[in-house]
């Protein structure tokens, strides 16, 4: 089974001059969950990441980016999201994902709305009350533990 997580970009960034990976400039709470994990090698075999920007659309944890300011709203979710979903659908269907998580607030969600429409794919969203809870929720899916999806519905 493979797991695809689809996190939304962080207001916090690393404001360093150039050009570095996503991952690496994205610095909100979500991301140092993410980031610990994975320099604790705690980060699930299974599960790879998209990062989706408000910028840039959709993001691999390595893709080169520079800093940006720039919120998603309404008008911004409704440009970028024919091609991310797209983008989503065809990476869906060639790395034959067979679940996708998704870690973002209403204007994210916006913009990827439909993008599992018609595939053979599970789509379960971390979901709760306040920041914390979900970052609790996000910790322990992507170190293996699936059932606090369960709880966080």
């Amino acid at each position: 089974m493979s797991l695809l997580l689809v996190q939304s970009c962080s207001n916090s960034k690393v404001e360093a001059p150039g050009r570095h990976p996503a991952l690496e400039l994205y610095s909100g709470y979500f991301y140092k969950i993410i980031k610990k994990s994975i320099r604790e090698d705690e980060w699930r075999s299974d599960m790879e990441l998209r990062i989706l920007s408000a910028e840039h659309g959709l993001l691999q944890p390595d893709d080169q980016i520079s800093y940006y300011d720039r919120r998603m709203d309404t008008k911004r979710a409704e440009e970028l999201r024919p091609k991310v979903v797209a983008e989503l659908r065809r990476l869906i269907t060639d790395e034959e994902y067979d679940r996708i998580i998704v870690n973002m607030g209403r204007e994210y969600r916006a913009a990827i709305e439909g993008f599992d429409r018609g595939l053979d794919v599970t789509t379960e969203f971390i979901k709760g009350d306040g920041i914390g809870y979900k970052g609790q929720v996000l910790k322990r899916v992507i170190r293996g533990d699936d059932t606090a999806l369960k709880v966080s519905a």
